[in-house]
C-alpha cells in the first residue's frame, strides 16, 4: 500500500461473508459491503477513474452494484484481483 491511510480492497466468494472487504497496512480487516440477500460469489471489483465509485457484481444473480461513500470522498487504496479457480 502506498500510504498508511490506503486500504487493499478484495471480494470474498460465497459463504456468510461474501461481499467487499479491505485490509489496512497493519492487517486490520474491514467489511465494506455485504448483502443479506445474495449469497453467491462476488466478483468484478473495479473503481471509477476518480475513485468515487466502486463496482462489484454477484456472479450467479448477474447483478452489478455501484457503491459510493456517504461523505462523497473517493475510495483510497488498491484492489486485489486474484482468481483462485
Amino acid at each position: 500500500l502506498g500510504n498508511t491511510d490506503d486500504l487493499m480492497y478484495f471480494t470474498e466468494e460465497g459463504g456468510s461473508d461474501n461481499g467487499v472487504h479491505a485490509r489496512d497496512h497493519t492487517g486490520n480487516f474491514y467489511t465494506i459491503f455485504e448483502s443479506p440477500i445474495y449469497s453467491d460469489e462476488t466478483t468484478g471489483l473495479a473503481m471509477s477513474p476518480n475513485g468515487k465509485y466502486m463496482y462489484v457484481s454477484y456472479q450467479g444473480n448477474g447483478i452489478i452494484f455501484e457503491i459510493s461513500r456517504e461523505d462523497g470522498q473517493p475510495f483510497h487504496g488498491k484492489k486485489l484481483d486474484v482468481k483462485y479457480h
